[in-house]
């Protein structure tokens, strides 16, 4: 019999474990990177073997993928190697916004913005702005030239994680679907806990960053009884607010995905640099970002960690550790898998005038 991802063969007088076979994928599909590499790890822990021979296995055709997971033939990574890391960090980070972008409009915003990746690094100084047209002036020729001390001081971003556990019955893994169920309940769970806090108005916690909306006051709305033009008026009001930093850059508005499909049909064929964006996150508010205004930072290798017969208290909120708490699941009686992802993942608002919202009476 041929060895399975890569087993050496057995003398003939001994007995060899050979574990079951993995599920087969379309492998002239292109896919997601960062979410394959997630995939690989899991399936690795699942049929005891290594995520290079899953990934090898499975998307032989995916180059990116087997050079982030692939460890003894490859020469050492090294980021300010160009060829290498450098780029391949930068591919796993995008790719890692983008796998939660159908869940998470956060997502495809610190996409959209300045991304970085943690590196090891435990915090992370980002210079800081404040855009003002007095920074600069015309000068006559052979008049002095003014000299400005701009307000540039650094942000720092501290490490925060998004953590989830999330159960599968071993049929589920095992199965030609596991990269789709796998990628749902990551897709899931990570990007509408990313929308909930980075939409949100609260400070910063030894648990979380602070909303990109904290310490920021909720701006005027149009009095106008016209619903049409109310709506208008208050949009361009959220853009007037946030162009100082913005300037012809990108700018990104939030709201809730009905109001979002209804402003994007009225401004269908406009071109512009503003792009509307639908979450459930933010009520029935309206949000204006200029992107350059976003810093964030995250992982492009989240810890993952899989148990077969752990015991494990099925509540959102468990208890605290030592208590006594009921509604108990066994891995092993069930058969199922406890799949736990911790994946580092920080934001910053590097100005606060990069930030401007409304609560609109038009919908």
């Amino acid at each position: 019999m041929p060895a399975r991802f890569g087993r050496e063969p057995a003398p003939d007088n001994v007995a060899v474990f050979e574990p079951r076979r993995a599920p087969t994928f379309r492998r002239d599909a292109p896919g997601n990177v960062f979410l394959r590499a997630l995939v690989a790890r899991i399936l690795a822990d699942v049929f005891q073997t290594s995520a290079s021979r899953v990934a090898e296995e499975c998307w032989p055709s995916d180059r990116a993928l087997f050079e982030i997971v692939e460890k003894a033939t490859s020469a050492p990574a090294m980021t300010g190697v160009t060829g290498w890391a450098a780029e391949l960090v930068q591919r796993v980070v995008a790719d890692a916004l983008e796998g939660l972008s159908p869940a998470s409009a956060a997502a495809e915003i610190m996409a959209d913005g300045l991304s970085v990746a943690f590196d090891g690094h435990g915090v992370i100084s980002i210079p800081g702005f404040t855009a003002s047209a007095s920074n600069a002036s015309f000068v006559a020729e052979g008049d002095p030239i003014p000299v400005r001390q701009l307000a540039a001081a650094p942000g720092t971003m501290n490490p925060y994680k998004i953590a989830v556990i999330a159960v599968l019955t071993r049929e589920m893994v095992e199965s030609s679907n596991a990269e789709a169920l796998v990628t749902d309940a990551f897709v899931r769970s990570c990007g509408l806990a990313l929308d909930a806090v980075f939409f949100g108005s609260g400070a910063a916690t030894s648990a979380q960053p602070a909303g990109i909306r904290n310490g920021i006051s909720a701006i005027a709305t149009s009095n106008n009884s016209d619903s049409y033009a109310a709506a208008y008026e208050d949009i361009t009001n959220l853009l007037n607010a946030v162009s100082a930093v913005a300037g012809n850059g990108k700018i990104a508005l939030v709201m809730g995905a009905g109001r979002a499909a209804s402003v994007g049909m009225r401004t269908a064929g406009v071109a512009s640099n503003v792009k509307v964006y639908g979450s459930s996150a933010v009520g029935n508010d309206v949000i204006a970002i200029a992107l350059n205004g976003i810093a964030s930072a995250l992982s492009p290798t989240p810890d993952v960690e899989t148990a077969k017969a752990a015991q494990l208290v099925m509540d959102t909120a468990p208890p605290v550790v030592g208590t006594t708490a009921a509604m108990n699941k066994s891995m092993f009686q069930t058969d199922s898998l406890a799949l736990k992802i911790r994946w580092p993942v920080t934001w910053l608002l590097r100005s606060s005038v990069a930030v401007a919202w409304l609560t609109p009476s038009w919908k």
